[in-house]
């Protein structure tokens, strides 16, 4: 029964990502431009943040750039949200253990594991920053 729950759930979310896109476009026509959410080095001109048109030769360049910022911002948010989750997690398990040593290990090991994907993730957000320092 769950598994065709979850079956029936995954068809619909890939057939509305396949369908609503297409009517999208049927309403509002081909794109050509996007709004930047931040500044983007090309070239070295700096475009943005704001509306970039078809005037500028590589828009798609800068569209397809302001793509990944997006979904980069939101798996970096869903990261730290999931670490608080995590951490609220192991704290409830050190709590109700009752000097039980295998849950005190379980619910230290998940803090610990949260403290270790936090760190990571603020290291990979970094990242970026860090090359074009470094690179210009």
């Amino acid at each position: 029964m769950m598994k065709s729950s979850f079956l029936v759930l995954f068809l619909g979310i890939l057939i509305a990502s396949m369908v609503l896109p297409v009517a999208t476009l049927a309403v509002t026509g081909p794109v050509n431009g996007c709004d930047l959410v931040e500044g983007i080095t090309y070239n070295g001109d700096t475009y943005g943040p704001g509306a970039i048109d078809s005037s500028t030769s590589s828009w798609g360049v800068f569209c397809f750039l302001n793509m990944m910022i997006i979904v980069l911002n939101f798996i970096f948010v869903a990261l730290m949200i999931l670490v608080i989750i995590m951490v609220l997690i192991g704290a409830f398990k050190l709590m109700t253990a009752a000097g039980a040593p295998d849950k005190v290990t379980a619910g230290r090991n998940m803090i610990m594991y949260a403290a270790i994907g936090l760190i990571v993730a603020l290291v990979a957000k970094a990242v970026p920053s860090i090359v074009s320092a470094v690179f210009g």
